[in-house]
């Protein structure tokens, strides 16, 4: 790739990006988004002056299968690519500016939080855990003593550390953030960003700096028109409908729909559950609440409750074994590596409609949302 010495350095990371197959790439800096905890670049990069913005769009036509349960391969597989891909246009920016002298970050591109960290030690007992559960389910199999004493000890545990309560995660970095104030698109009903071209149908990543760069401009109209139909596609019930929640980013002010507990959103979009506020339809998860002996359960509890409801929920889900547990260990591996780092094998979505229903025109959400509505349900079993 041969970049000219007379090209400003703008010109040049935005040739790589493109170049290196990104869609939509912007410059903000970081002075004007580090007025919230979750966007403050300095938190991980001290010296950032600068944000590069990086988007990478998804495939309408894995769209159209996944929404309406055709098939969800193709999905998944791009899925893993678009983050392999984000993560490598990263790379190039981080080298390009490190060799002009300036420090550089390539962020992690999601399940990066700081309040909900895992290590290897915790991870690994996990695995040890379930493996220990699946051979207690074994008819073939009899425990040592050495194992049944084991697995008492670490259900004792588990059970402690699913009563620490509500965890209400902080990203490392907010990408969303950066790309609103870098010009990629603004904000919308659903939290999603949303964009003129690819509506809310993009991946995005974000290279930290102390390069201090110009600044692009972010988009004077808000491309959400406010449909709403995010919050109809939405199983946990995490935002609302009419009840709204005004946000401040670098000075733009968004109107976003009133968030619930983050409970509502990993029951559903962790593949606990494939069912709650609809019955027509559901997401790719076969299980339902009689999955996990919850037979008298018909809905995720619309109180305080629900926190405690999601940790029963989990440790259900690890007692149980099977697909069920390793579904549980597939979200913990995730937060672990990052999606960067995620093995292929563990891409298999179940839910996201908030964001895919999200297409760029509004003929094509309302073609989306008959094709998910319409798509049926998913057959109980197992992942």
């Amino acid at each position: 790739m041969k970049i000219t010495e007379c090209v400003s350095i703008e010109t040049a990371i935005k040739k790589i990006a493109i170049d290196e197959g990104a869609v939509l790439v912007g410059i903000c800096s970081a002075e004007s988004i580090k007025d919230k905890k979750f966007s403050d670049p300095t938190f991980i990069l001290p010296e950032a002056q600068s944000v590069i913005s990086i988007a990478v769009n998804q495939n309408e036509e894995s769209i159209r299968k996944y929404l309406a349960k055709e098939e969800r391969d193709s999905f998944c597989l791009e899925s893993d690519c678009i983050n392999k891909k984000l993560f490598a246009i990263g790379d190039k920016i981080k080298l390009f500016l490190e060799e002009r002298g300036f420090k550089a970050l390539n962020c992690k591109i999601n399940f990066d939080y700081r309040n909900a960290k895992v290590n290897e030690t915790i991870y690994k007992a996990l695995v040890n855990l379930v493996s220990l559960i699946n051979k207690q389910k074994d008819k073939n199999y009899q425990l040592s003593k050495n194992e049944e004493n084991t697995i008492k000890s670490m259900k004792k545990m588990l059970e402690i550390g699913l009563k620490q309560g509500k965890v209400d995660f902080v990203p490392e970095f907010s990408h969303r953030c950066a790309a609103e104030m870098a010009g990629l698109g603004r904000i919308g009903w659903s939290g999603n960003l949303i964009t003129k071209k690819f509506g809310a149908r993009v991946m995005l990543t974000s290279v930290l700096t102390s390069a201090k760069l110009k600044s692009d401009t972010p988009l004077k109209k808000n491309p959400c028109e406010m449909c709403k139909l995010c919050e109809k596609v939405c199983q946990g019930g995490f935002f609302s409908k009419d009840d709204e929640k005004k946000i401040i980013i670098g000075g733009v002010e968004e109107k976003i729909g009133k968030r619930k507990s983050y409970s509502y959103c990993a029951a559903i979009c962790g593949g606990f559950i494939g069912q709650n506020r609809f019955n027509e339809w559901s997401t790719w998860s076969p299980y339902r609440f009689e999955s996990y002996g919850l037979e008298n359960v018909e809905k995720l509890p619309l109180d305080d409750s629900i926190d405690d409801f999601y940790q029963e929920l989990m440790g259900r889900a690890i007692l149980e074994g099977g697909r069920k547990a390793e579904n549980f260990l597939k979200m913990v591996r995730t937060i672990l590596y990052g999606l960067n780092n995620k093995l292929k094998e563990d891409y298999i979505p179940t839910c996201g409609n908030c964001q895919i229903i999200c297409g760029p025109t509004m003929e094509e959400k309302k073609k989306s949302y008959n094709l998910l509505k319409n798509g049926g349900c998913i057959e109980r079993g197992d992942l």
